[in-house]
């Protein structure tokens, strides 16, 4: 009787659990719709934006002697906007200043003794440009508003040598639009074969050579234009992509109608720029000047991230319902975590009720993934594993002193801070820079966490623990995809009525009833069997 009882009422507890998800569901769309029509929130503001994070590192090698680096920062202006900004000098002393528009830093030490590194770092957002460049302008020397150094020869920029002035008069289109002679000028230098030359090349070498780097073919263009009147200068910065390097780009801006246009004739951009050119400097300048004799070397170290439109647009920063926390000076990086931390129970609620995954902690998953934001999920996952393993080994030795449980999960609490503490230590020597964020990890639960680890090995065995182990960290990673997706955390800050969909995605995953699937790839073959 009983049997058909559950039998009868489990449609009955599908139809209740169907009632309250479309309830939710539809009560969300309602909140949003409501919030929508009752305040000025725009849907663009929800699209993220590329950041990037770029650190110039430096080392040398001191012998007890004064040394001085000189080097260019990126100036804030219309294009490329400085969000934060942070120096570690190795006790070098810093004085940022200005140099003719171009932002200089200034590093010196009286009696620096053996190795030194200083690190700059800059979190910037770049966007790209275009401009269209109109048809009426005339081959002709402006009539002001333009230093005259930018129209004048250099020792580098030739313009005035007869064979850079016999190449501009071939160039010179019949029409006389200044479009059409940049553009002759353009492709006539990104015609010129690459060739990565070290130290510097003038215009006329580039040109004799027919082959050059970025600063010849950048000096040439400037060459060619300048001998027709036309204002144009150097600029030095960084193509923003991901890792490290220590190349730099040159490329040219010609002074049309009031604006500085770039030009890049050994990419293609005429007219233009793309969003991860950063502009270091103006002018035809070294990079560095610094101390002769001095063990020198640098690195750009760059690293791309998105970020929500709200950190660096002022027009749409938080209103409504996180205006309130801003306010008390909760910041929004808190409320990311806070807010994402049901999805990965989400994952987690999928992949053991779903898939039918063991895991150590019910939601341990989803707080392991929270806190390897700071680490990255390879040296979360390995942090993890690790202090999973050494609290395993402290707990097996604590069993032979017979603690009662509490004495020996505050053992466990306190080796689990010290070490994290020796981790982080350990990651800073080594100069794995994420590593020590792993004191973010939730330290009570890492405690029970070994506990139980280390029970299933006494009781199942040292493979199934560590079977249950590799199922945990898989099911942390996909619970930080989810938890560190862009999409989903504007998504879900924008419209935390969410919370509510995730909230009836999970009562849907708690009415399952049928087979998992690892039981379906367990039990499969005999149910067909006995089907068939």
């Amino acid at each position: 009787m009983e049997e058909g009882e559950n039998r009868t009422d489990t449609p009955a507890r599908s139809r209740r659990a169907g009632i309250v998800v479309v309830s939710l569901v539809v009560a969300a769309g309602l909140v949003g719709w409501l919030r929508l029509r009752s305040t000025d929130y725009r849907i663009d503001f929800l699209v993220p934006v590329e950041t990037f994070n770029l650190a110039l590192v430096m080392k040398l090698e001191g012998y007890g002697s004064p040394v001085d680096i000189r080097t260019y920062l990126p100036v804030e202006e219309d294009r490329q906007q400085i969000l934060g900004e942070r120096a570690e000098t190795g006790g070098f002393l810093l004085r940022i200043g200005h140099e003719d528009g171009n932002r200089t830093a200034h590093f010196h030490s009286d009696f620096p003794k053996g190795e030194k590194t200083i690190e700059y770092d800059m979190q910037l957002a770049i966007k790209g440009v275009r401009y269209e460049i109109s048809p009426r302008y005339r081959v002709e020397r402006p009539s002001g508003g333009v230093p005259e150094r930018y129209t004048r020869p250099t020792e580098t920029i030739q313009s005035t040598a007869e064979e850079i002035d016999r190449l501009a008069r071939n160039l010179l289109p019949d029409s006389g639009r200044l479009v059409d002679y940049l553009r002759a000028v353009f492709d006539r230098v990104r015609s010129l074969q690459a060739r990565p030359f070290k130290g510097t090349t003038d215009a006329l070498t580039a040109l004799r050579l027919g082959e050059a780097s970025c600063n010849g073919r950048s000096r040439l263009m400037v060459a060619l234009l300048r001998n027709r009147g036309i204002p144009a200068r150097l600029v030095g910065g960084i193509i923003l992509t991901g890792g490290t390097k220590r190349i730099t780009h040159q490329w040219v801006e010609v002074w049309i109608d009031g604006h500085w246009v770039p030009m890049d004739p050994t990419n293609g951009h005429f007219a233009s720029l793309p969003h991860n050119y950063l502009v270091l400097y103006r002018g035809d300048l070294p990079l560095f000047r610094r101390t002769a004799d001095v063990a020198f070397d640098y690195r750009y170290r760059i690293e791309r991230r998105l970020v929500p439109r709200q950190q660096i647009d002022p027009e749409s920063r938080q209103v409504g319902f996180w205006s309130a926390f801003a306010e008390v000076g909760i910041p929004l990086e808190l409320l990311k975590v806070l807010i994402m931390i049901p999805l990965g129970a989400l994952v987690v609620l999928m992949f053991r009720n779903v898939i039918g995954t063991h895991t150590f902690g019910t939601f341990l998953p989803a707080l392991i993934a929270a806190a390897a934001r700071g680490t990255g999920i390879l040296w979360g996952l390995v942090g993890f594993v690790l202090l999973i393993a050494i609290l395993s080994m402290l707990r097996r030795l604590l069993e032979r002193l017979q603690l009662l449980h509490s004495p020996q999960l505050t053992v466990l609490l306190t080796a689990v801070i010290a070490s994290m503490l020796l981790l982080a230590t350990a990651g800073i020597k080594l100069g794995v820079a994420r590593f020590p964020k792993i004191s973010l990890f939730p330290v009570a639960i890492l405690a029970i966490t070994a506990e139980r680890f280390t029970l299933m090995e006494i009781e199942q065995g040292r493979i199934a623990a560590w079977l249950v182990m590799a199922q945990t960290l898989l099911v942390v990673f996909f619970c930080y995809v989810v938890m560190n997706s862009l999409v989903l955390q504007v998504l879900m800050l924008a419209f935390p009525e969410m919370l509510l969909v995730v909230a009836a995605l999970a009562v849907w995953l708690g009415s399952w009833t049928g087979l998992r699937l690892s039981e379906w790839i367990r039990f499969g073959p005999l149910i067909w069997k006995k089907a068939g």
